[in-house]
């Protein structure tokens, strides 16, 4: 693989459907950096408030497409904590580089938890990024998610941790 041209490799990738991006980034390191955005550049989307509920709000007015039973776009998510792997992903295309403390590609050491919801604004220099906004951009992705991908396969973390290679 290390003799292809980057271009051609991206070219690749590029080509290729999303479902078989995870497997690639198995490849070689080469393929999992090129791979990465393609896989999670939508989710810093999530982020912005606006768009995100017009997304959700959209999904609910799909008579066709929508779950018999869904939440209200208006309603409020859970409190629940920001999982490590989506600030992460976050970090990863909006900062162009690995969080603090994450191996150079492996991310092995990312589980010890050195970025969190609450310092996330401090370390990557932007103050828009608050908890409450990083909070809200992953509970309307997993609320969209979770009406728009396979319903009999519920999503788990633990899935996206290994996509991204982290140890379990």
């Amino acid at each position: 693989m290390d003799s292809l041209p980057i271009e051609i490799i991206q070219q690749i990738l590029d080509h290729l459907p999303k479902k078989s991006l995870p497997s690639c980034r198995l490849v070689c390191r080469t393929f999992a950096a090129l791979a990465f955005p393609l896989l999670f550049s939508h989710i810093p989307k999530w982020l912005d408030y606006e768009a995100s509920h017009r997304a959700v709000i959209s999904l609910a007015h799909d008579a066709h497409n929508r779950p018999a039973v869904m939440w209200s776009p208006w309603a409020t998510g859970p409190d629940g904590p920001v999982e490590e792997v989506f600030l992460s992903i976050i970090w990863k295309l909006l900062m162009k580089s690995n969080p603090p403390g994450c191996e150079e590609l492996g991310m092995k050491d990312a589980s010890e938890g050195i970025i969190t919801a609450m310092n996330f604004a401090e370390l990557s220099g932007r103050e828009e990024m608050t908890e409450n906004r990083l909070r809200t951009g992953q509970n309307r992705y997993l609320l969209h998610r979770s009406y728009t991908e396979d319903r009999n396969s519920e999503f788990r973390w633990e899935a996206a941790r290994s996509d991204l290679g982290f140890e379990m």
